[in-house]
């Protein structure tokens, strides 16, 4: 005997199909959701080129003196404000030992200043 509180196949089959649908929408919003470029001064893209090399080398010695020239350029004033914190997630990702995802910002840090 069938329980009364059963779900017919044909009802449950038409949920999971709507809870998948939904999850590939929302994952399309995520993926596609504008983000804001990031514009570097001089400064900046040489500095993001210096560590996007430096992660994909995995070398905390260079990264420390990337980090120390950034904030010398910081307090001198050549160094623009955007261009600080984003160089600055960079320095914490790769300090917190996350290299990759550090490479990754690095990389759409410099192709923000050929797409702008």
């Amino acid at each position: 005997m069938a329980s009364a509180k059963a779900v017919p196949s044909e009802k449950r089959t038409a949920w999971i199909k709507w809870a998948c649908s939904a999850v590939v929408v929302l994952g399309l919003l995520l993926f596609f959701y504008p983000r804001e470029k990031v514009e570097l001064n001089d400064q900046g893209y040489d500095a993001s080129v210096a560590l996007y090399r430096i992660c994909n080398q995995k070398d905390g010695t260079s990264l420390q003196k990337v980090a120390d020239q950034i904030v010398q350029w910081r307090s001198d004033g050549t160094l623009s404000e955007q261009s600080h914190s984003s160089l600055q997630r960079v320095i914490e990702l790769a300090s917190a030992g996350d290299w990759r995802q550090a490479s990754r910002e690095c990389r759409q840090m410099m192709e923000d200043q050929v797409q702008r």
